[in-house]
């Protein structure tokens, strides 16, 4: 069977008019499949790939070329930033504290998915896609969290010493699942007022064999999908203007009371300073005192054994002197019994006498008297001289 061309008079066989026709029905299929063929994929993405007919799902997390066969690919990251109310994205998350008082958190958090298989098929059968997960499951669960975690703490206590455990309560919360707590009614001093008042506070109750050592009301659905909660960050913290003006009354009866410790603290260190250098001042002048008298003591003794050696001395010279005169006055007697006349005896007796004096004379005697300080010199003269006379006398006999 052919085709007449009226203008050509050519006839063309219908046979290549059907060729033509199904070879330009499969190079239009095939453009249109060819984005169906192969995936790429890149290093920061998760890909679950379903294939038709079969319904076979693959879960490709490494990087690289992978045939798609046709299938419908649903793409995921494999970490995503999640904000609430910080840095204009998203809402941020109202809270409520053990006080009563209002705020809002603003802040943001890291979702990381998991790689395998299993959990990103639950991932991928139960929100079919990363927005319907982000909205749906992850953003819930944290505002649910984070509004939990208010009763943990006052208001004040959020912004001063308790802001570091409201970032590890969020965080633990989120992996492990929200706390069981326990209400405890205590009484406390309002630190504006100085009144006692009753104030309840949510306790956490202790578990050794849950999650991070506390009881938990519920498993975190976190932990079915196999999803990970880091870097929590808390950017600020909104009050309503009654709260903020009661932490603003707080934070300056604090800083009084802490102005007030400071004074006192350094009132006792200057007092202790003081105590230490009064000491120290006691003890040196303690210390010269003693030196002096170690010197005065030293001197003294020294004194003393020259005293004492000079009298020996002295003692020994007498007594040579008393010997030599004895030995001298036996001599003259003898030479009187032998016949001196008595003329020649008195002058014997004179010269003597003299020769005595003289020796006695030389005899140096102990220049310190011990027990007195005055009249020393008198007294040596007349103990040197009543000395001198008796050893006279007693040669003359």
């Amino acid at each position: 069977m052919t085709i007449n061309n009226q203008q050509g008079g050519n006839k063309l066989p219908i046979k290549k008019i059907v060729v033509a026709s199904v070879i330009g029905i499969v190079v239009i299929v095939f453009l249109c499949c060819i984005g169906s063929l192969v995936e790429d994929v890149k290093n920061e993405e998760i890909v679950v790939n379903q294939v038709p007919i079969t319904g076979t799902m693959y879960v490709w997390s490494q990087p690289g070329m992978y045939a798609q066969k046709l299938g419908h690919t649903t793409k995921y990251h494999k970490t995503e930033q999640l904000w609430f109310g910080a840095q204009n994205n998203g809402e941020p998350i109202p809270v409520i504290f053990n006080d009563a008082s209002n705020g809002e958190i603003f802040g943001s958090l890291r979702v990381k998915l998991p790689t395998d298989r299993e959990h990103m098929l639950r991932i991928q059968t139960d929100y079919n896609g990363m927005d319907r997960l982000m909205n749906d499951l992850v953003r819930p669960t944290v505002v649910k969290v984070v509004y939990a975690s208010g009763p943990l703490m006052s208001a004040y206590e959020s912004v001063s010493e308790k802001k570091n455990n409201l970032i590890e309560y969020i965080t633990d919360q989120l992996n492990n699942g929200v706390y069981t707590t326990s209400v405890s009614i205590e009484e406390v001093i309002d630190p504006i007022t100085g009144e006692k008042k009753q104030q309840k506070f949510a306790v956490l109750i202790p578990d050794s064999l849950a999650a991070g050592g506390y009881r938990r009301s519920e498993k975190s659905p976190f932990d079915y999908y196999g999803i990970e909660i880091g870097q929590v960050s808390v950017s600020k913290i909104d009050y309503e203007e009654r709260v903020q003006k009661q932490i603003a009354q707080q934070q300056e009866a604090n800083m009084l009371v802490q102005t007030s410790k400071a004074k006192s603290l350094a009132a006792q260190q200057e007092a202790i300073r003081a105590e230490q250098e009064g000491k120290a001042e006691a003890a040196k002048a303690k210390w010269e005192q003693e030196k002096i008298k170690a010197v005065e003591v030293t001197k003294a003794e020294q004194e003393f054994e020259v005293a004492r050696l000079e009298a020996l001395k002295a003692n020994e010279v007498k007594k040579r002197i008393i010997a030599e005169g004895e030995a001298e006055a036996a001599a003259n007697r003898a030479k009187v019994a032998a016949g001196l006349t008595p003329q020649e005896r008195a002058e014997w007796d004179y010269r003597t006498k003299v020769g005595v004096a003289e020796a006695v004379a030389k005899v140096k005697l102990p220049t310190v008297i011990m027990g007195g300080t005055n009249g020393g010199n008198q007294t040596m003269d007349i103990m040197s001289l009543k000395f001198a006379t008796d050893l006279v006398e007693k040669l003359s006999k």
